[in-house]
């Protein structure tokens, strides 16, 4: 009755009036289930949920835990996503035979397949401009505090000027490269077959370069405009020097300049790259020894050479 009736709350309150403090602290205590306080009526917390407050803590609880299971439903999306991905491109990496880039299959000795294939037709995948300048300051000061852009009038031809593209030829790979006339023999040329991190498997060079890198190029076919230099591109996996294996991913070609004192290095860059599982066949051409052949590469860049008969791998 004193807990839920008001008329018989009231009328206690008049006897707590003639109670000795000691009785009212004990009726209070009693009153409050245990938990004594100065207001009279429902004092515990117990008493004090009511069942709206119960549904609202319980409609955000089933609200909390929806929310915990989506966030938790998309960690574990994204993180098997990830692992799924990785595992792909390790399984992909493992079973991979083949470089990107590959020849067409023949069974021709290479006096044979030096005459047949008709002239040469560009693979646009295959071409690159040489473009991209690279210029480093001499000194002593940090390399990368040292980069910096050189003017063109540095360069014995500008960036652009001279393009290049991949052929087989004679039944082994090659790289024409194309400019203004008297371009090759006054440009220092270096090649690079490299992997696709730009390690180095078969460097070549030709001109007039102060320091030569690797071997000296097998000319192919020889002209003002344009010269066919020799490259060991291999078709499947390679062992490294430096330890590991690669495969041959892409060609790497540099126009390297006269120094000044000023600059420690000083070149104009192209590189040739093609997706390993694009398909992407590097096309054949022949001739006879002597024979003027002339290769347009597309963007304005035509030039003409004569074949020397020197086959590259046989010299």
């Amino acid at each position: 009755m004193i807990l839920y009736s008001e008329i018989a709350a009231d009328a206690f309150e008049t006897f707590l009036a003639r109670m000795s403090p000691a009785k009212v602290d004990v009726w209070r205590d009693l009153i409050a289930g245990g938990a004594r306080s100065e207001a009279f009526g429902p004092l515990t917390l117990q008493e004090r949920l009511d069942e709206r407050s119960v549904e609202h803590a319980l409609v955000a609880g089933r609200k909390q835990r929806v929310i915990n299971l989506v966030v938790a439903a998309l960690v574990v999306l994204v993180v098997g996503g990830g692992l799924a991905a990785g595992w792909r491109t390790l399984s992909n990496r493992d079973q991979r035979t083949r470089g990107a880039l590959q020849f067409s299959q023949t069974d021709e000795t290479p006096a044979e397949a030096a005459v047949l294939g008709g002239p040469p037709v560009v693979e646009p995948a295959l071409t690159v401009a040489l473009s991209e300048t690279v210029a480093v300051l001499a000194g002593n000061e940090p390399l990368a505090d040292r980069v910096t852009d050189a003017a063109f009038s540095t360069f014995a031809f500008p960036p652009g000027a001279l393009g290049a593209s991949l052929f087989e030829y004679a039944g082994t790979g090659h790289v024409v490269i194309v400019g203004p006339v008297g371009f090759s023999d006054l440009a220092c040329l270096r090649v690079s077959v490299v992997t696709s991190d730009l390690r180095p498997l078969d460097t070549v060079t030709h001109g007039p370069c102060s320091e030569p890198v690797g071997r000296p190029a097998v000319v192919g076919c020889a002209g003002p405009s344009a010269i066919l230099l020799g490259l060991d591109i291999a078709s499947g996996e390679v062992d490294l020097p430096e330890g590991g294996t690669g495969f041959a991913d892409a060609v790497r070609l540099q126009m390297i300049g006269d120094r000044p004192d000023e600059y420690e290095v000083l070149t104009v860059r192209g590189t040739i790259s093609v997706d390993p599982d694009a398909g992407i066949v590097i096309p054949r051409f022949g001739g006879a020894t002597g024979e003027q052949i002339t290769f347009d590469i597309g963007s304005g860049r035509s030039g003409t050479c004569t074949l020397t008969g020197n086959i590259s791998g046989n010299n």
